[in-house]
């Protein structure tokens, strides 16, 4: 397992463990590159050299890679770097449905109508990229803190090859379609079979088909009709009724034929909830009756132990809140029991057998010179029979409570391999840990040398306290290290920068406000580096585009831009920049620039006034002087003081300031008497 502040491919800081799966490790990492946090999936070491791990732990990448959605948990890529491979995605932090529907007990119709919209668009958009999920289910959906709804977990995911896909890995048994149960082809209304299942979960509070096997449930989906909702709950609208009951027919061609003809029916339940707008249409079926039943429960056999050793299958997704186990650990326990039933009988077999050999051996039947070895064999035989079925497979132990010490012994003695994670911020410095969870529960049967993943933690029988988070977003890291102390936990300081946090305070925590853990826990707190610091290019000789262009590359932006003259830099191209090249300074800081006008030439800049109407009389005189202005110079450009009707019309040559317009006012006798526009054009030297 990874420690907390490793940093892979020079951005991705580990931040904590959030979790484990069957071939994968899963940790909150701060991406330094674009300043956000994300979870990384990083598959587990002993996993590195088989191909077939490899090919199959990218295929959740592949699968959404092209996707993205606010339904869906968006996977951003699948790397291999600095000796780890592992798949960036989207951090999303919630509980899953399952979770949220067993602390609701059943969910009021307009939540669970909400819910279901939301997972019929993701899986809208994953249907419109040829993709089919195959294993919807309560455990492989998130609901985030604000009530958005993500569809996780494409691991088993694969691509359409024209209208369906071969399925070889079933989803979970209690909410695959009947087409998975008898290992046919599966296509998008597959998916639309298991979304109609979890909204019987959500209005109802149970699944339609919870058998004592996963053979009879398998057989259940095939053979059996599922009981109307309303006929538990009358309060649910019969038009959900009915939509429910429309998305889980046991034939594909009675089910709704694509994502958004679901999300369709389901906008109309609470405008029409008693309307008769929701058409099945009928499946004759006219050939003969056969009896199949035997031949199913073997192909469902076949299939469920293939869904037994298909490991990729991942137990987490990112739900944060790590205090519980994951629903779909619970449901693979349950599962089990009919394994653990039959190697129960087994056990109980062999043992009957044991005593009676035991029995005749002491009576003397035989050579009491063997008692001792017959015993010995006997013994033996029996205990090798506790931990194995027929197929020579292990029987999993309860681990829970052991120290590691310990386990690791269990575990060599019973040719078994262990994978050690940690819970609530607990490392292996951490004193006092025991087992308190595993992925393999107690009374299931695996291959030898399998790998199983034991949860280390604080024991639960020393646990004298339970503590309720404080907020500490905001506080600086003294003031928020002290507010933790104050109430019995521990800081555990990580750093990240921050364009709205200032250096020094608290950006991030984990776990939350408000969430209650053990005395003692260390929470992690995420302080302010501050805003990113950023090395300003050199912008020397590119246009003022391609200057602005490389400036916001790196997080800057272009600022105050004048103009000068240049004879060694292009007309409109960069001739210096207000913060040199290779400086650090703050993302956001604007760089101000000059811009060439070019080499300066040397221009004098010339124009001309016409006056046609004379300001005097016939035989009058006076006064007369002209005034140019230009960007708000002035200058005198003709003065006359004995003028007279006879010089008009007045026609002045001048020189102006600049090139451009301006204006001539005539002043007559020391008032303004009128004004003229002008225009001066520059001239060559």
């Amino acid at each position: 397992m990874l420690k907390n502040g490793i940093i892979i491919d020079k951005h991705y800081e580990i931040i904590e463990h959030i979790g484990s799966g069957g071939m994968a490790d899963v940790y909150k990492a701060m991406d330094y590159r674009l300043n956000r946090f994300v979870a990384l999936k990083v598959l587990k070491p002993e996993y590195y050299d088989n191909d077939n791990f490899l090919k199959k732990f990218g295929a959740e990448a592949e699968a959404t890679a092209m996707i993205s959605h606010p339904n869906i948990v968006n996977i951003y890529s699948a790397e291999y770097k600095d000796g780890y491979h592992y798949i960036v995605m989207e951090l999303a932090e919630g509980m899953t449905l399952k979770k949220y529907i067993r602390h609701a007990g059943r969910l009021k119709a307009k939540q669970a109508v909400d819910i279901a919209l939301q997972i019929a668009e993701g899986l809208r958009v994953a249907h419109e990229h040829r993709i089919v999920h195959r294993d919807i289910k309560p455990q492989n959906i998130l609901v985030t803190e604000g009530g958005r709804v993500k569809v996780a977990d494409f691991g088993i995911a694969r691509v359409a090859s024209g209208d369906t896909v071969s399925s070889n890995t079933m989803g979970s048994v209690r909410y695959f379609s009947p087409e998975q149960a008898r290992g046919g082809y599966v296509d998008e209304r597959s998916d639309i079979y298991s979304l109609g299942i979890t909204m019987y979960e959500m209005v109802t509070g149970k699944v339609p088909f919870d058998k004592e096997t996963s053979i009879a449930i398998a057989m259940a989906h095939l053979k059996e009709t599922v009981t109307p909702p309303r006929e538990y709950f009358p309060d649910i609208p019969p038009s959900l009724d009915k939509v429910i009951l429309k998305c889980v027919m046991k034939h594909p061609e009675q089910r709704y034929q694509s994502a958004q003809a679901l999300i369709e029916d389901l906008k109309q339940v609470f405008k029409l909830p008693d309307g008769n707008y929701v058409y099945i249409d009928s499946i004759v079926d006219d050939s003969p009756t056969v009896d199949r039943d035997r031949e199913e429960i073997e192909k469902i056999k076949e299939q469920l132990k293939e869904c037994e050793s298909d490991q990729e299958e991942e137990k987490i997704i990112t739900d944060t809140n790590t205090e519980e186990t994951d629903e779909e650990d619970r449901d693979k326990s349950r599962e089990g029991m009919e394994k653990m039933i039959a190697g129960l009988a087994v056990f109980a077999g062999l043992l009957f057998a044991g005593i009676i050999i035991y029995l005749i051996a002491h009576s003397g039947i035989f050579n009491r010179d063997k008692n001792v070895t017959d015993d010995t064999q006997t013994s033996t035989a029996v205990i090798e029979a506790t931990t194995r079925t027929k197929d020579d497979r292990i029987l999993v132990p309860s681990f829970v409570g052991m120290t590691r010490a310990r386990a690791e012994k269990e575990l060599k003695k019973k040719s078994l391999k262990g994978n050690f994670v940690y819970k609530n911020g607990a490392d292996e410095k951490t004193d006092g840990l025991v087992v308190v969870d595993q992925d393999y529960g107690k009374g299931e049967y695996v291959e030898k040398n399998t790998t199983l993943t034991l949860t280390l933690g604080p024991d639960p029988s020393t646990r004298t306290k339970r503590i309720e988070v404080p907020l500490l977003i905001n506080l600086s890291a003294d003031d928020a290290q002290e507010t933790l102390e104050k109430v019995g936990l521990k800081a555990k300081k990580v750093y990240g920068n921050s364009d709205e946090v200032k250096e020094g305070y608290v950006m991030d925590q984990s776990p939350k406000g408000g969430t209650t853990v053990d005395q003692g826990f260390a929470v992690t707190i995420t302080i302010s580096k501050g805003v990113v610091k950023v090395r300003v290019p050199s912008l020397s000789g590119l246009s003022q585009t391609a200057a602005e262009e490389e400036l916001n590359n790196v997080g800057l932006e272009l600022g105050k831009i004048t103009s000068d003259y240049s004879g060694d830099v292009g007309v409109g191209e960069v001739i210096s920049q207000g913060i040199s090249s290779g400086s650090y300074v703050d993302k956001g800081t604007q760089v101000p620039v000059v811009i060439s006008l070019g080499e300066e030439q040397n221009y004098r800049y010339e124009g001309s006034v016409t006056i046609e109407d004379s300001p005097f009389a016939s035989g009058q005189s006076g006064n007369v002087e002209l005034i140019l202005s230009q960007s708000g110079e002035e200058s005198s450009i003709y003065t006359k003081d004995n003028a007279s009707a006879e010089d008009f019309p007045l026609t002045v040559q001048f020189e102006a300031m600049e090139e451009g317009e301006g204006s001539v006012t005539m002043i007559v006798n020391g008032e303004e008497y009128d004004t003229y526009t002008v225009n001066a054009e520059a001239v060559e030297e």
